[in-house]
């Protein structure tokens, strides 16, 4: 596998499904895998499962739900870089993307992500962040991320994982966010 997409969701649902067949048009088996663990949730599995069966079968999409009750350093349930770092777990791809389920794959995005060097770390520009997520897509190879790691580090994960795959040696490479990502304040359905 050259590619591997990494996608948390955790009651996010609803965004995945506005953005999923977008996303899985840019896989390609024995290429191009979507990686979706579902943190603390029992209806992604089962809508993923029932929906995109052919895909869950010839390796382009990968799905795994992990429950569990672990309170994290801040109090809180849920461990943004903690749970990046298990769907990561779950990729095979000799390049790891950080795709939240909210968010489009471009096809600038992949083309820089097939040819992204092992020295290299991928990020949104930096002049396009803003609080809808974009920053968190980051892509690094495996061999980065190995020693690298997502962490608990509560919401400055992104941050706390691009200030180390920096200082581990990693050129910073930006790329433009083709695609708003959907409204995250548009509420839960």
């Amino acid at each position: 596998m050259r590619i591997s997409y990494c996608t948390t969701c955790h009651k996010r649902l609803w965004q995945l499904k506005q953005t999923i067949a977008h996303n899985l048009a840019y896989t390609k088996t024995g290429q191009v895998e979507l990686c979706i663990l579902a943190y603390n949730d029992d209806e992604t599995e089962h809508y993923l499962r029932d929906n995109y069966a052919d895909y869950i079968e010839d390796g382009r999409l990968r799905v795994k739900t992990h429950i569990e009750n672990k309170v994290f350093a801040d109090g809180s349930r849920w461990s943004c870089g903690y749970v990046k770092d298990l769907a990561h777990k779950m990729a095979t791809g000799r390049v790891l993307f950080n795709l939240d389920a909210d968010n489009f794959i471009d096809n600038d995005l992949q083309a820089t992500l097939f040819s992204l060097k092992k020295d290299e770390i991928l990020i949104t520009k930096q002049s396009e962040w803003q609080p809808d997520g974009r920053s968190g897509r980051i892509g690094v190879h495996h061999t980065l991320y190995i020693k690298v790691r997502y962490r608990d580090k509560g919401r400055s994960d992104d941050g706390d994982f691009i200030r180390r795959c920096i200082q581990a040696g990693a050129k910073a490479k930006q790329l433009r966010c083709q695609y708003k990502p959907i409204d995250n304040t548009a509420g839960v359905r």
